[in-house]
């Protein structure tokens, strides 16, 4: 399996992980104790920060030698990366936009005079967004080895 097809599975894996344990957490202590404690499970992102060991996929032996990425490589990064940029882009085009026409479509146009989203809500929509790149990032390279047939080591 090639190191970047490795590194895509193992970000989709932790993200999973971490969204669903953050979810399940929310959920349960927000009916046990209530919304305003179950705050505390969001430290369940937390284990985003497994993401940084995404590097050792890239690491070879030295008795192996070899390149780790070929031009072919580098080309499929490069097309993810652009492909993630833009998935980007519209989830940020939704989070500023979409609150803007609920409002304005539930309340009318007189209504949007006063700010609708908290502002303890934007740190979250900028994190979220990383999150977003990463899965984009993770699928766009499973997907391009996947047509390409290139899911082995050649």
């Amino acid at each position: 399996m090639h190191s970047q097809v490795k590194h895509a599975r193992f970000n989709l894996i932790v993200c999973a992980l971490a969204i669903f344990l953050t979810a399940a957490a929310y959920l349960l202590i927000s009916v046990l104790a209530g919304p305003h404690k179950a705050r505390g499970a969001l430290g369940f992102l937390g284990l985003l920060g497994l993401l940084g060991f995404g590097r050792i996929f890239y690491r070879k032996e030295t008795a192996e030698g070899g390149v780790v990425l070929d031009e072919r490589d580098s080309q499929i990064r490069d097309r993810s990366q652009v492909l993630a940029w833009r998935v980007v882009w519209l989830y940020w085009g939704l989070m500023c936009m979409g609150p803007w026409l609920w409002v304005a479509l539930r309340s009318g146009l007189a209504a949007l005079e006063a700010p609708t989203v908290p502002v303890e809500v934007l740190p979250w929509v900028f994190m979220v967004a990383f999150l977003v790149f990463t899965i984009a990032w993770s699928i766009s390279i499973l997907v391009n080895y996947r047509t390409r047939g290139l899911t082995r080591d050649e």
